[in-house]
This record gives C-alpha cells, structure tokens and sequence, in this order.
C-alpha cells in the first residue's frame, strides 16, 4: 500500500547520514516557534539520555513555506555541538499521519531501533519524555509506548469522554490516551503499520494513533503507557498585533479542533466496525503497565493539586441548543427515541441547571457508533452532528471536575469508563438489531 515518503532532498539527506539508533519524528505544519521549541526539548532529553546513542531529528512538514522547516533545522546547534536534523516535505495526503508514515520510512532506511513521534504543538514537553518514550522501545521491551499525561482542557476531553472509555469499553484494554499524538514505536511495529491499508483513510490526518494503539492492543504486539507529567498546546498566534488578526488566530485554531475532533471520532466509530468480533466477545478488562521511572519530581507533586480544566459552559450551550435546531432530523435517525427526548430536555435547560448524565452519553456514543457503520446517513454529516452534544457533554464535565484534584478529576473519567464498559450490552442489542429507514 502506497504511504508518504520524504521529498528527493530529504532523502538525499538520508542517504548521506546512512544509519542511526535513535529517530526523533515531528510532523508539522504552520507551527515554526512551537515546532522549534519541541525539537529543541527532545534533542536536550536525547543529549542527557542517549549521549552514546546516533540520534537523528527528523521534520516531516506540510507547509509550502519553509518557515517552520527552517526553525527546526536552527536547532541542529541549539546543545553546543553539531546535532543531525533533516527537515523536508513529503509526497502525498496532507495531514499528521502522512507525515508519520514519512518519518517512519525514514527511520526505518537509516536502520533505527526506536522511533519516537512527538506533537510539534506541546507547550509542557520536558527533555524526560523523549527517555520516557524511548525507553522501553531501546530496551526491546516494548513495540508501542503510549504516554499518559495530564491533558489540559477542552483538548483532553476528546480522550476523557470518548477515546479513552470506548477504547477501554470495546478492547478491554485500559489506555490512558489512545489518540494521543506523542508515542514510540520498535522498527518492526513501524515496518508493519506501514504496509497496512490505511493510508487513505482518517490515519493519514489525525487518527492515526487510535487505530495505531487498536491495531497493537489486538495484535501480537507489547504494547506499555509512560508517564509524562502535563500536557498543554501552544495557542495559534496571530500573523499580526491587532486584535483582528488574534481574531482571526482564535477562529482558525477553533476549526482546526473541530476538524481534529471529527478525524479522531471517524477513525474510532470506524474501528467498531473493522473489529466487530472482538468487542462482541470480550468478556475481560485489563489495565496496561505504566512507566514511571522518567517522570520529572514536578509532575509527581502535581497530583494533589487542583487540575486546570475549568471551561466556559456558555458557550458549548449554546452549540447544543443550535444543533437540536440543525441536526434534530438527523439525530432522528441516529438516537433511539428515549434518547432523543433526553437531549431536547436538557438542551432546553440554563447553564446553572443544566446536567448530562454520563449513562446518557455512553449510550449516545453507541447509537452513534451503529449508524455511522450500518445506517444510509453519510458518515461524515453523522460525525458533524456528534459535535453539538459533545459540546453538551463537555460543558456537564467541565462542572463535574473543576475544582478537583489530578487524582478526583482522574476518578471521575474512570467512572465515566465504567459506565461504557457496563452499557456494553445496550451497543450488543442495538448493533445486532439495527434495521436502517
């Protein structure tokens, strides 16, 4: 099957570096501060944990302009001494998981033994995660490592509220963060996924790490989590000072989430179908080992403290109350009737009032997972009308969890888990009796 590979003079680059041991990918696009920022982190962490160790940066980017590339590439003398960066764009889809699929054939030519993929957007990445990936990977005891990390809202309630408990639900595997965009995998994962039939679907965007984690979770792979410490973005800057432009950066990175958001969920609901007969017979859960040994003493001392996710409610809202306006046809079709008249209630309901049981949204998660696989409606226009009631949910946990510690905001996901693993019967019933209108 056909992947993205690095353009002729990024592999000309390669070429003339011949092998390395370790290989550091950063797909990016339009982000040449954060990118910088992040390569120069993960250089720092292979200099004080690899110093015996041929590491090699490589930059995957999708941008036209050479903005970003040539930031990253700045940093080849960041430490004091002459580091191996290649940065280049590559051929094919756009997107985050055509970048990885770039540097992994490229990690895979210079013969490497870890593959690191790190987010050129984390504002919070510590030299340690580059060891806290790689480790197990270098020590061959690991195919796949996952992080598991403190993730800030609204951008880690895509895996609170769905990633994480329908992946623990279906898999009866608990990772933390299955869609997480920083992970490291062994050369032979990386020889595998790549000759997979993926490459044209939600892998080549943003959905490449939930089915990566499925694919290794329900395959002969090992498969570990590490942790990290708090994971933050960088926000979209303006091109210029006026507050127009900020405007302008605000709207872009809202829609850029949005997008974000609809990639992941397509690629999840996609992979109830592909695995059908293994969530229909699992009967037991497990949770995967976690690394611990290169999590800094600041991340260790933050659990007590109150986690940083209040949200606005207003807002998300008032996206609920316009999506029973657009989408109520739609949603006609997708929720059973008891669950369409709990979504008009509670849409109608002021945010001091307003409530969204975490059942509720379990069983909503399901009915869409169903239509999106066996009904007539598009499943690209299903995924668009799941956002408002996330925003619904979204604006219900942010009230549940504010105020909590790591560990209180971390047993309130748990809960929500559980009530995906205990509805599991609800998503038998309605897959097997699902007739489309």
């Amino acid at each position: 099957m056909y992947h993205s590979i690095l353009r002729p003079r990024g592999q000309r680059q390669l070429k003339n570096i011949g092998e390395a041991d370790l290989v550091i990918g950063l797909p990016t696009f339009k982000n040449a501060p954060a990118a910088a920022y992040v390569a120069r982190a993960a250089l720092a962490g292979a200099h004080h944990y690899y110093p015996a160790l041929r590491t090699v940066l490589i930059n995957a980017d999708a941008g036209h302009e050479a903005a970003t590339r040539r930031a990253v590439a700045a940093q080849a003398a960041s430490n004091g001494s002459r580091d191996t960066v290649v940065t280049s764009r590559y051929g094919g889809l756009l997107g985050q998981g055509s970048a990885t699929a770039a540097i992994l054939d490229a990690a895979l030519a210079l013969d490497a033994k870890a593959i690191v993929i790190l987010d050129g957007q984390t504002r919070t990445i510590a030299p340690n995660w580059l060891a806290g990936l790689a480790h197990l990977i270098l020590e061959d005891k690991a195919d796949l490592v996952t992080s598991r990390y403190r993730w800030s809202l609204p951008y880690g309630a895509l895996s609170d509220l769905i990633v994480y408990p329908l992946f623990r639900a279906l898999w009866g595997r608990s990772v933390r963060h299955p869609a997480a965009p920083d992970f490291a995998l062994s050369p032979r994962l990386a020889a595998a996924i790549l000759d997979e039939d993926i490459w044209e679907t939600e892998a080549a965007t943003f959905g490449l790490p939930p089915w990566l984690a499925t694919y290794a979770v329900l395959g002969p792979w090992r498969v570990a989590q590490s942790a990290l410490g708090e994971k933050q973005l960088f926000p979209v800057l303006p091109s210029a000072p006026t507050r127009q432009a900020e405007q302008r950066a605000i709207q872009r990175q809202a829609a850029q989430w949005q997008t974000q958001f609809q990639t992941v969920v397509s690629a999840m609901l996609r992979l109830v179908y592909d695995y059908r007969q293994h969530w229909l017979d699992v009967s037991a859960f497990a949770s995967l080992s976690t690394l611990t040994q290169f999590v800094s003493p600041l991340s260790s001392s933050i659990a007590s403290s109150p986690s940083p996710s209040e949200v606005d409610p207003a807002p998300l809202l008032d996206e609920l109350a316009l999506g029973w306006m657009e989408y109520r046809l739609l949603w006609q079709q997708i929720l059973t009737p008891a669950n369409l008249v709990s979504i008009e209630a509670l849409a109608a309901l002021p945010p001091d009032r307003f409530y969204f049981p975490a059942d509720l949204w379990s069983r909503i998660v399901y009915d869409f997972a169903v239509v999106f696989n066996k009904g007539e409606c598009d499943p690209s226009q299903v995924v668009s009308s799941f956002w408002p009631l996330y925003q619904g949910r979204l604006a219900a946990f942010g009230q549940e969890v504010a105020g909590l510690s790591v560990v209180g905001y971390e047993g309130t996901v748990a809960a929500q888990a559980v009530e995906f693993e205990e509805t599991r019967s609800y998503l038998k019933d309605r897959w097997q009796a699902y007739q489309s209108v």
